[in-house]
């Protein structure tokens, strides 16, 4: 038993310096970040992996295997925990608030459309016209995805941070869209 112990400490300490996608082999098997993922091999290796370091299944404390893989899941899953991910293996750091306005600073447009689409969210009275606002909001987040991939193919890591942002825009005013009801005040996270 305290051999299986300590194996299992050793792997949990020697896993915490893998990359998110480390943790997938199968799923990634260069183990090297990369955008283009296969969602529905990525969620069979995740269970595959948590039925064997559940806490429910593993007794020992010192595994923290678990918690890891939910967090890699979590983050790889999505493309926008998933380009900020990879971003801040490049160094740019934009879950940030002050490193994301940077990045924004950069394109005012961008912010001045999020606001006029804030707007037109806050003005509606309709589900019809929500309908309209989200099929828009799709079209721009599919859009803006796309070219986060040419991004992150390319390594244009500049182009990749705007893009981020853009994103992350994006995702909230989503959010806002699937939280919205008649008469209730508009809740957007910049």
């Amino acid at each position: 038993m305290h051999r299986l112990l300590l194996r299992s400490y050793s792997n949990a300490s020697s896993k915490t310096s893998k990359t998110l996608f480390q943790w997938f082999p199968k799923t990634f098997t260069s183990g090297k970040p990369q955008w283009e993922v296969d969602l529905k091999k990525l969620r069979k290796e995740y269970r595959q992996l948590q039925s064997e370091h559940h806490p429910d299944v593993i007794t020992s404390t010192v595994d923290n295997v678990s918690s890891e893989l939910n967090r890699a899941y979590k983050t790889l899953s999505k493309p926008l925990p998933r380009s900020q991910y990879i971003l801040s293996l490049h160094g740019i750091d934009l879950t940030q608030d002050g490193e994301a306005q940077k990045v924004m600073s950069k394109d005012p447009q961008l912010l001045m459309l999020v606001l006029d689409v804030h707007e037109q969210l806050e003005d509606i009275n309709s589900e019809e016209d929500l309908k309209q606002i989200e099929q828009e909001n799709k079209q721009r987040l599919n859009e803006c995805e796309q070219k986060l991939k040419k991004a992150h193919e390319s390594q244009d890591w500049e182009t990749a941070a705007m893009l981020t942002v853009e994103l992350r825009y994006w995702s909230n005013l989503d959010n806002a869209i699937k939280e919205w009801e008649p008469g209730k005040p508009i809740l957007l996270t910049h």
